[in-house]
């Protein structure tokens, strides 16, 4: 896991050195900070009305003593902005992929719905997936925007089950389930490196 996350943050180097001569952004966003999850996004102008984007994500914490929400996932993305790239309205399309373990709680309002025993159990695996997003960026200053940002698509979910109470000898086989998910919702601080538009 280590691994793939150096040689993803190397990739995300390469990008940046590669658009120098590029404007380039630097991100993150806040509500994900309200789940106790580290994120930073970097993403540079192909063009005056695209852009491209990495963002990372990582939380290892439990929360109480079995309230679990661990995952990590990396989330490249392209846009396309009506006016102006860092201007306004966008519209992305995206991938989506990482690990997780999660558990100990129930989702609000939709309950067992999606992920029976979530309560009672830790959902262990990896998902990958793409989708759809749009977004608007707000002028701050010449070198902050403030985001808005909105995506939903598919994943696909390998993962295993294990209770909560540690009996590893009940836990399940590996099951795969295709799922429809936020994937994101942002309101996020932008940093721009190159303040032309």
């Amino acid at each position: 896991m280590n691994k793939k996350i150096l040689l993803s943050l190397l990739l995300v180097a390469g990008c940046w050195l590669g658009a120098s001569a590029q404007q380039v952004a630097v991100k993150t966003n806040v509500l994900y900070w309200a789940t106790t999850t580290p994120n930073v996004g970097v993403e540079f102008a192909l063009s005056k009305h695209s852009t491209l984007s990495m963002t990372a994500n990582y939380n290892p914490w439990t929360l109480g003593s079995d309230n679990r929400i661990q995952h990590w996932f990396l989330r490249p993305e392209y846009r396309y902005w009506v006016t102006e790239k860092y201007t306004r309205l966008y519209f992305g399309v995206h991938a989506i992929g990482g690990k997780c373990e999660v558990g100990g709680f129930r989702l609000p309002f939709i309950g067992d719905r999606i992920m029976r025993g979530l309560a009672t159990n830790y959902y262990k695996g990896s998902f990958v997936g793409g989708g759809l997003s749009i977004g608007y960026q707000f002028y701050v200053s010449p070198h902050w925007n403030l985001e808005l940002s909105a995506g939903a698509g598919l994943v696909r979910l390998n993962y295993h089950t294990e209770p909560i109470d540690g009996s590893q000898a009940s836990a399940s086989a590996r099951r795969t389930k295709v799922l429809p998910i936020p994937t994101e919702l942002g309101v996020s601080f932008v940093y721009l490196f190159n303040s032309r538009k």
